[in-house]
């Protein structure tokens, strides 16, 4: 009789509880897409794709509501028909542990649903969630074009700074199917500007423009990187149509722009970030216990190996121009051009980000400083300025030793030139090209965080980001263990509230159900998500008084579960002594 009775219960909660996950799962799938169609402007291929891989996630998070609907709606069901009091009648108590009780079929579904949670939470969800990043992020150029057409503005945090690019319009170029990972997109009146964090700043979110490209037109490429090791999504160009580059300040008595026909190169991080949303519960541990593994970490930690990159490489420039013995500087281009700078007395100092070679005070000649270029042993260009600035973008990463190379940029202010075309005179003019990378700049991609960590050379800005970088990354990892752990009880825990509320206030419609069983489930799922956030808020000053909010999220995590297990533990009191 017991065995009738558990199943005829269990199969009224098992239909009801199917139908309100598959219901919320579905009003939430499409309220999820909103955001990223309106935004992104998806393709019907894309937004299929999309509704398939949030399945899994809307689905888990439905779970709680949908269990505790279930309990009410039945149980108030079965109140409102007396039919609980024929099971009453019949010696059967709602909680017992030794035999057959009302609750019973109840906590079995609630077992079950937390069980399935936990899992989906650990292993399924994550993968399935980033899934979805990567059908927003796949192309690129796409990202850029609707990004452009819908604020006129995108971007990028790259590796050298951050990299906003404005236009008025925005055409994506159709894809090349001999070459998927190139992606091209035409800008109208385009704007380029890098923003750079000055030191010394003690505000590590301050970001100061540092130089600005304008011209008619442009056409970006973005080369995907199909490495994902390396830790960059792709590598981004730019063909300028009538550009010009200036400089947010000009340095001496220059006051001229550049003109450009390029922008770049510049690595861009991965677009789809190191969400804890995205990682298993093993990637978690291991960033709980170790934070300096985390994205946010290594991403700080690049970014101070390459500025570490161009800083000596300029600096092996500057050391020999500056020697006594010498005045000039070749650089080691590979195959038959070639490329030489400097200047009689010249001086070469580090001006920000730039390498500036200028003229000796007293030299009766202004333009006194120089650059060669050469073809084989034909000389094809030489040129006299009175400020050559250098800039170099190191290329590649530390898995790739083949692509190690320099980029290098080579501005001339005030300028004359002679060519094989005869002279000329022009108030600014730019060089690029790349040069192998030199050893001591290469020896720079083994440091390490702990080399970082213990250097007296950082400064305390870099210091305090890369500590603040390790602090967000704990944070999130641990808050995310015990969302996902308080999130799998607060199932089981919702189901003996339904039950119990069902029973006594006979909750048999559907109006009512929802009304009851809202409320509790909002208010688990508010502090889970609640704590997470507040975890990961970290304030900059990681100073003496710093106080981590790891420890007060978790209260608000869990705060939500203590509370409903306390009206759980009521409920079933009061229901044992009728």
């Amino acid at each position: 009789m017991s065995k009738t009775l558990f199943w005829y219960i269990f199969w009224q909660l098992l239909k009801v509880f199917a139908l309100a996950t598959c219901s919320l799962a579905g009003i939430m799938c499409f309220g999820g897409l909103l955001r990223p169609l309106t935004e992104h402007g998806l393709d019907l291929r894309q937004v299929n794709r999309m509704l398939l891989y949030m399945v899994p996630a809307m689905s888990t998070y439905s779970l709680p509501v949908a269990a505790l609907f279930a309990a009410t709606i039945v149980y108030g069901r079965l109140s409102a028909d007396n039919e609980l009091t024929a099971l009453r009648a019949g010696g059967v108590s709602y909680l017992s542990l030794r035999r057959f009780s009302i609750a019973l079929p109840a906590l079995v579904l609630g077992l079950t649903v937390a069980v399935t949670s936990l899992l989906m939470l650990c292993f399924i969800v994550p993968i399935y969630s980033r899934k979805v990043q990567e059908v927003i992020y796949s192309n690129i150029a796409k990202v850029i074009a609707s990004d452009i057409q819908r604020e006129h503005e995108v971007n990028f945090r790259a590796f050298s700074g951050d990299l906003h690019v404005y236009a008025d319009q925005a055409r994506l170029s159709p894809p090349d199917p001999a070459n998927p990972s190139l992606q091209q997109v035409g800008l109208i009146g385009p704007a380029i500007v890098t923003y750079e964090n000055p030191e010394p700043n003690n505000i590590p979110d301050l970001r100061v423009p540092h130089m600005f490209w304008m011209a008619r037109s442009a056409l970006v490429t973005i080369q995907r990187n199909e490495d994902d090791s390396s830790g960059t999504a792709a590598t981004l160009y730019a063909r300028l149509t009538d550009g010009i580059k200036f400089p947010r300040e000009f340095y001496g008595n220059v006051q001229a722009g550049v003109a450009d026909t390029t922008f770049g190169p510049m690595e861009i991080p991965p677009l789809i970030h190191e969400n804890v949303k995205f990682l298993n519960v093993h990637r978690l541990t291991e960033l709980a216990a170790n934070p300096g593994q985390g994205e946010r970490v290594q991403v700080v930690l690049r970014s101070l190996i390459r500025r570490e990159q161009e800083t000596t490489c300029l600096q092996l420039i500057a050391a020999k121009i500056n020697r006594a013995d010498s005045d000039s500087y070749r650089f080691p281009t590979e195959g038959e051009e070639g490329f030489e700078l400097g200047g009689r007395g010249a001086t070469a100092q580090l001006r920000g980000p730039d390498l500036v070679i200028t003229a000796p005070p007293h030299a009766n000649d202004r333009r006194s400083v120089w650059m060669r270029q050469t073809h084989g042993s034909q000389e094809t260009l030489y040129a006299t300025a009175k400020e050559i600035h250098v800039r170099a973008y190191p290329v590649g990463t530390k898995s790739t030793v083949s692509s190690q190379r320099m980029a290098m940029s080579i501005e001339l202010y005030d300028t004359q030139l002679r060519t094989q075309e005869g002279p000329s005179e022009r108030s600014s003019f730019v060089r690029s090209f790349s040069e192998p990378m030199p050893a001591e700049v290469r020896r720079l991609f083994g440091k390490t965080l702990a080399d970082f960590s213990h250097d007296p050379m950082i400064t305390p800005n870099d210091a305090m980001v890369l500590h603040h970088e390790q602090v967000v990354v704990n944070n999130a990892a641990r808050s995310e263990l015990h969302g996902r752990a308080s999130f799998a009880l607060s199932c089981l825990i919702l189901v003996m509230v339904g039950c119990a509320l069902g029973v006594m206030f006979k909750s048999g419609n559907f109006l009512n159900a929802f009304a009851v069983s809202f409320v509790p489930a909002l208010l688990c799922i508010t502090l889970i998500f609640g704590g997470q956030q507040a975890a990961t808020h970290v304030p900059y000053e990681t100073g003496m008084n710093f106080h981590d909010p790891l420890h007060t999220a978790l209260w608000f995590i869990w705060s939500g579960d203590l509370a409903v297990m306390a009206t759980a533990i009521y409920l079933t009191i009061r229901l044992q002594r009728r």
